[in-house]
This record gives C-alpha cells, sequence and structure tokens, in this order.
C-alpha cells in the first residue's frame, strides 16, 4: 500500500474518531479480593500438581 494511501486513512480515522472516547478508564472489578485469592489458589495447586505429573514411556 502507498503511503499516501495510509496517511488518507489514518486522517480519515483521525476525524471519524476525533471526539470519541475509545478507551475504558473506569475500569472496575467486580471479584471480590477473596474470591480473587481462592482462584490463584486453585490455580496454584493446579500447576504444582502438574509440575508432580510424569508421563511414562
Amino acid at each position: 500500500m502507498a503511503l499516501a494511501q495510509r496517511d488518507a486513512i489514518d486522517e480519515k480515522l483521525t476525524e471519524m474518531y476525533f471526539d470519541k472516547v475509545t478507551v475504558n478508564l473506569d475500569a472496575t472489578s467486580k471479584l471480590s479480593p477473596d474470591e480473587f485469592w481462592n482462584q490463584m489458589q486453585m490455580v496454584a495447586c493446579s500447576y504444582k500438581a502438574s509440575m508432580n505429573f510424569r508421563i511414562k514411556r
């Protein structure tokens, strides 16, 4: 693609999204800290179990 075409597309996108919010900066977690740590504990236990798993040949 020629540079002029790319620049024209960039210009058009800039005009289209000039006054729009495209990023959600107000993201809030709906997960409680206790739920988070319980899930992390499950992940850690699963990982630890998989480390001890040996495939017999």
